[in-house]
C-alpha cells in the first residue's frame, strides 16, 4: 500500500512538472538582452536641415533594445562658433555606450578640439542635446600647447567653458629678444 502511495506521488509531481511552463522563464531572461542589429566596420551620420553635424565610426556596433554599444568607435562633432569658424571635435575610446542622447565613451578616451585642445581620460560622459561633457576620472590634455591636468571635469562646448578639481596648468611662455 505504501508503494503504491509513493509510486502515485511520484507519477503526480511528474506529471505536474511536464506542464509546468519553465520554457517561457528560460526565454524571458534570454531575451531580455539579446542584440537587435549587429554591424562591423559601420558609419553613421546624423543630418540636420543645415548641414551633417555628427559622424560615428566604429569597429562594431551592436543595437540593444534600450542601448547602443559601439567597440573602437570615434564621435565627430561639427559646428560653428560666434565668429562663423568651423569647429571640429572628436571623441575617440575603446568602447561607447549609447542610450538617447547621453553618450558614455571608457577606456583610453582622446577628445580633440580642431588642432587646439586635447583631453585624455578612461571616461568621459557626453550629452548631445546640451553638448555637455563631464568626467570624474583623472585628466590631462593641452590647450594651445600649454599642458593641463585634473579631476572631475565639467566642459561646455557652448560656451567654451571648463572646469576642474585639482587642476595643474603648466604655461609656456617664450620670451622676445631686445
Amino acid at each position: 500500500m505504501v508503494i503504491r502511495i509513493f509510486v502515485f506521488v511520484l507519477f503526480s509531481l511528474s506529471v505536474i512538472g511536464y506542464f509546468m511552463p519553465v520554457e517561457q522563464r528560460a526565454k524571458k531572461d534570454a531575451d531580455k538582452d539579446r542584440p537587435l542589429l549587429t554591424f562591423v566596420d559601420s558609419t553613421m551620420y546624423t543630418l540636420n536641415t543645415d548641414s551633417m553635424n555628427r559622424i560615428i565610426f566604429t569597429k562594431e556596433a551592436i543595437r540593444y533594445k534600450n542601448r547602443d554599444v559601439m567597440h573602437d568607435g570615434s564621435l565627430m562633432l561639427k559646428s560653428i562658433d560666434n565668429d562663423n569658424q568651423e569647429i571640429t571635435d572628436t571623441l575617440l575610446a575603446d568602447l561607447i555606450v549609447k542610450r538617447g542622447d547621453n553618450f558614455k565613451f571608457i577606456n583610453d578616451v582622446q577628445f580633440t578640439r580642431n588642432d587646439y585642445m586635447t583631453l585624455n581620460t578612461n571616461e568621459l560622459l557626453y550629452n548631445a542635446e546640451t553638448k555637455i561633457a563631464t568626467n570624474t576620472l583623472p585628466f590631462e590634455g593641452t590647450y594651445f600647447n600649454n599642458y593641463l591636468e585634473g579631476e572631475n571635469m565639467y566642459l561646455d562646448l557652448n560656451n567654451y567653458y571648463m572646469n576642474a578639481l585639482k587642476t595643474h596648468f603648466e604655461i609656456e611662455i617664450e620670451k622676445k629678444g631686445n
